[in-house]
């Protein structure tokens, strides 16, 4: 998916049949973002995979119990779109951690405040993830609480995985195991954030991790 510049803005779809909470949305996010609304659960995904949106927000109450399996679809139709789930408009509970794994990039209550929501959306929209700390926590405890034979199993294999990536892949894997999100790198490296993602998503795939925070966590174990 190509990456907004000076020239264009990230077009982001707001998923939600709260008419007030997409008004209120599309006014905050007007003047950086070219916004789009859709309220009906059946063609979210065509929706999605014509308009190939950089960021979709969608709204658990529209898509109840389904909403897993919903972003499951949207990432099999647009592997490229990222994804902000809204908390608080239902009183189904949202749980973060099956939602994040499933591939959702962030988490903002629906009240949030003004300049928060911008700052979530360039974050998410650039590559970085916005989650509550206790999520990285958890998901750090998880990762790392792993059996001992499958952390032997990757320290002895990673040194092998590693020399599968390119000097390039290898360059940026480091980069974001220091913490550099993807605009940062693109200027460091003077590329584009699309080549950075390109070199990312095959970073990924020669490693068989799924995100970031895997990536890090595998830096960690080799280190």
């Amino acid at each position: 998916m190509p990456a907004s510049d000076a020239h264009s803005k990230a077009s982001i779809l707001i998923a939600s049949g709260n008419t007030t909470l997409t008004t209120q949305y599309t006014e905050i996010l007007a003047d950086e973002f070219s916004t789009a609304i859709i309220d009906q659960v059946a063609v979210t995904c065509d929706c999605i995979a014509e308009t190939h949106p950089h960021l979709v927000i969608l709204d658990p109450s529209l898509f109840g119990h389904t909403l897993p399996e919903m972003i499951g679809k949207i990432l099999k139709k647009t592997p490229h779109t990222r994804i902000i789930v809204l908390k608080g408009t239902t009183e189904i509970p949202v749980d973060e951690m099956l939602l994040f794994k499933t591939g959702a990039h962030g988490f903002c209550d629906a009240g949030i405040q003004t300049g928060l929501l911008i700052k979530a959306v360039h974050a998410v929209c650039h590559g970085e993830i916005w989650v509550p700390r206790q999520l990285i926590t958890q998901l750090i405890r998880e990762l790392s609480s792993e059996n001992s034979s499958d952390a032997l199993k990757l320290s002895h294999s990673g040194a092998e995985s590693v020399a599968h990536l390119t000097p390039r892949e290898l360059q940026v894997a480091k980069m974001v195991h220091l913490g550099g999100n993807n605009k940062v790198i693109a200027r460091e490296l003077d590329i584009s954030e699309r080549t950075v993602k390109a070199h990312l998503s095959a970073v990924f795939r020669k490693l068989n991790i799924e995100n970031r925070l895997h990536l890090a966590l595998f830096f960690n174990e080799i280190s």
